[in-house]
């Protein structure tokens, strides 16, 4: 290996290490790394992607588990999250012996008889515990964050906000480490291996600016209720311009 690629992944290295301090979900020279917020007395470490995935579209209505894998197909989940089918069931099982979730069975015509799970109290505030979690997780991957974004209103709106300024600042943080380490290895190494850090600047950097528009977004939303967070559509079309054209 060239001294470059060393000083190469040596820099690159330090800046991901910069962005993983106290997380919970990352190892730190072989030894665990001590969570950023303490567990609720009974909750599991590290966080599952699946618990939040499954009580987030349970936080909006009650649903059996086909449903919830219908959800995680609508919203590709299975791509940009991996979130594997068969796992939603095992996880519904596991949350419902942890009340988490309660379960009942019901029938809707002459469809086969469904077990229905509705989202308990301690269900709710553990969801909104994953939620921030997921929010300030110091790794920054794009399936954890990303369904931190998507499951956003588990928290209060000023709890939303605080989280989001928290992930800005440490966005910010890695950026400007990502800069100095371009700076240093500018001119130093191939531009095939300088690529690698050149992408990954052009990444943190789109992430800030989808984060900038969703505080700004929070910030501007009166009824904390995702009705009312909807995205405008276009709007329809009436033909005056094309008879206008004519």
């Amino acid at each position: 290996m060239s001294i470059e690629q060393k000083m190469l992944d040596k820099g690159l290295q330090a800046v991901y290490d910069n962005s993983r301090k106290d997380t919970s979900l990352n190892q730190i020279k072989g030894k665990a790394a001590k969570p950023r917020m303490p567990l609720a007395r009974g909750e599991r470490a590290p966080m599952s992607k699946y618990e939040l995935v499954v009580m987030g579209f349970l936080l909006d209505r009650p649903m059996h588990g086909y449903q919830i894998n219908q959800q995680v197909k609508v919203h590709r989940m299975d791509s940009w999250a991996k979130i594997s089918p068969p796992m939603i069931y095992k996880t519904l099982a596991a949350l419902d012996q942890e009340g988490m979730v309660v379960s009942r069975r019901e029938r809707e015509g002459l469809m086969p008889e469904r077990r229905v799970y509705r989202l308990t109290q301690r269900g709710r505030e553990r969801l909104a515990r994953l939620v921030e979690r997921s929010l300030l997780d110091k790794n920054i991957t794009y399936d954890l964050s990303n369904l931190g974004y998507f499951f956003i209103f588990a928290l209060d709106k000023d709890k939303a906000l605080d989280c989001l300024r928290q992930k800005r600042g440490l966005l910010q943080r890695t950026l400007r480490s990502l800069e100095k380490r371009m700076a240093d290895f500018r001119g130093k190494t191939p531009a095939n291996r300088f690529l690698v850090l050149e992408k990954d600047y052009d990444r943190f950097q789109s992430e800030l600016r989808h984060l900038d528009d969703m505080i700004q977004k929070v910030e501007g939303c009166d009824d904390w209720d995702q009705e009312a967070f909807l995205e405008p559509g276009p709007m329809p079309s009436t033909g005056e311009g094309e008879r206008e054209g004519r």
